[in-house]
């Protein structure tokens, strides 16, 4: 059995990983080019609309930016308060991951784009801050671009030093980014036939993070 707390393993990462890489991809795709999750791509294009003149574009990517930031400020108050860090906290997270990517696929047709749009960004900066480690080590399921520094950071270390721990940590990487990159074609393939209700899709998968965070939950 692992030593690790079921939302700091692999397979939970994997599942938060293929999740990200759907939602931004969902926002990209039918939310005029706004990332869910990726604010650095956000604040790009907000420089480029502004550099342009472009207010109004301007305004649908920096309202992201600012509510992602409102998401994680929130997240961490709550975490210094509620010192309980155990899965039930965990699992009341995917909970409302899971209620608000309902609400998001529901009203999506009858609301401004802007609303569901930063829906989807409060959600990605919650789960951002609360499940930020794989096996004890910090790992981020939203932006891949540290991942893929430390896969090779990771195998330098493994092979000069010789330590297989180096390389584990690589491969689980990988499995990370492969998950992500998984979660973007399936989403963009879903958003093609389906459209808006392509985020149900993420609602799927999380539920079945939620399903194991609740079967550990179970046995403690």
């Amino acid at each position: 059995m692992s030593k690790f707390p079921i939302y700091e393993r692999t397979l939970f990462a994997q599942i938060l990983a293929i999740t990200a890489g759907g939602i931004d991809t969902y926002t990209y795709l039918t939310h005029n080019g706004v990332f869910a999750t990726m604010q650095t791509g956000n604040l790009i294009l907000l420089g480029i609309n502004l550099a342009q003149l472009k207010f109004g574009d301007a305004f649908n990517h920096l309202w992201p930016i600012l509510i992602f930031c409102l998401g994680a400020a929130i997240t961490t108050l709550l975490q210094l308060k509620i010192h309980n860090k155990k899965v039930r906290h965990q699992s009341n997270v995917m909970i409302f991951e899971i209620v608000a990517l309902l609400i998001v696929g529901i009203i999506t047709n009858f609301v401004p784009i802007i609303v569901t749009s930063l829906i989807v960004s409060f959600t990605a900066a919650v789960q951002f801050v609360t499940f930020n480690k794989l096996h004890d080590m910090p790992l981020n399921t939203l932006m891949m671009t540290g991942n893929i520094k430390n896969v090779g950071q990771f195998f330098v270390k493994g092979f000069v030093e010789k330590d297989p721990k180096f390389i584990r940590r690589s491969w689980r990487t990988i499995r990370v980014i492969s998950s992500f990159f998984i979660g973007i074609i399936i989403n963009a393939v879903l958003v093609h036939y389906v459209g808006n209700y392509a985020i149900f899709f993420d609602v799927v998968i999380l539920c079945s993070a939620l399903f194991m965070l609740l079967k550990e939950r179970a046995s403690v």
